[in-house]
């Protein structure tokens, strides 16, 4: 019995002017019907979060009012509200830079924390962390702090 997700088993919409602006086609994840069928909004919800530029957002937006793109009744509110969200997320915390620096990075400066503005740079290994509270601790008998 031949399966109803097979690849080559469906013709995509052409939509030449998307393909060519971002390098992919996107009815080949919004030509689909969504209603009944789990895995495949769950496939479109994970792509559009997977977005990571605004352009790319629009040309999805534009592949979905295509009128040979998804339902014939037009397009599908749900698909349009998630890509007007993510392209509010990228507007606020930025697209992804074209090409990420090797190695390790600091993360965006959205994730810093008040103790990292502070200036104490302290060593965050458990032996630094020891050996600082050795150092900071107090002699409670009134003699000297252990070993000294």
């Amino acid at each position: 019995m031949p399966s109803t997700n097979q690849a080559g088993g469906r013709d995509l919409p052409e939509l030449p002017g998307i393909e060519k602006d971002i390098g992919h086609n996107p009815a080949r994840f919004l030509d689909w019907d969504l209603v009944g069928h789990a895995d495949r909004k769950g496939l479109l919800k994970s792509r559009i979060r997977g977005i990571d530029k605004i352009a790319v957002c629009r040309a999805y937006w534009a592949a979905e009012h295509h009128p040979e793109v998804g339902p014939t009744d037009g397009p599908r509110e749900g698909v349009l509200r998630l890509l007007d969200q993510r392209e509010e997320f990228l507007r606020e915390r930025g697209e992804r830079p074209e090409r990420l620096m090797f190695g390790p990075r600091r993360p965006p400066e959205y994730y810093a924390t008040e103790s990292d503005d502070d200036g104490d740079e302290r060593p965050r290994t458990a032996a630094a962390k020891l050996s600082r509270m050795r150092s900071e601790r107090v002699a409670t008998d009134g003699g000297e702090v252990d070993g000294e």
